[in-house]
């Protein structure tokens, strides 16, 4: 996932209204392609079981915890993208809104879609800040 790219964040939304972050999305974010089985006791990791197609061994603890820390800051940074996401009309109602504007000769400026899209980009503005960086 490239997190300057807001699609590719936007393309794991599942409808829960935030970015998933757990033990196992950092785990993924560090071994790609591993398989595992922990047990999370006391804040500490346990790994049963791990395969990691690269024979890498299992991140430590700090390794996991440090990627937990940045994928919590970048979930608090992209909130507005998942907020927005819950709020725009879907793709079907805003091809409809589009196809009315433009049949009925409204400058798009001043059509609803365009009204409704800037209002819920208002509710939720995007950070001025650069997104968060390993």
């Amino acid at each position: 996932m490239d997190v300057n790219n807001v699609v590719d964040v936007m393309n794991n939304f599942k409808g829960d209204g935030v970015m998933p972050v757990g033990f196992d999305t950092a785990i993924k974010a560090i071994r790609p392609g591993a398989r595992w089985d922990i047990t999370v006791t006391g804040g500490e990791y346990i790994f049963h079981k791990w395969w990691d197609p690269n024979e890498l061994k299992p991140p430590t603890k700090i390794e996991i915890d440090t990627e937990l820390e940045y994928q919590t800051k970048l979930q608090k940074y992209y909130q507005y993208a998942y907020s927005r996401c819950a709020e725009y009309p879907d793709g079907f109602e805003q091809l409809d809104m589009l196809w009315h504007a433009i049949n009925d000769g409204q400058e798009l400026q001043k059509s609803q879609w365009f009204q409704t899209i800037k209002e819920v980009k208002e509710k939720f503005p995007k950070p001025k800040e650069l997104p968060p960086v390993k």
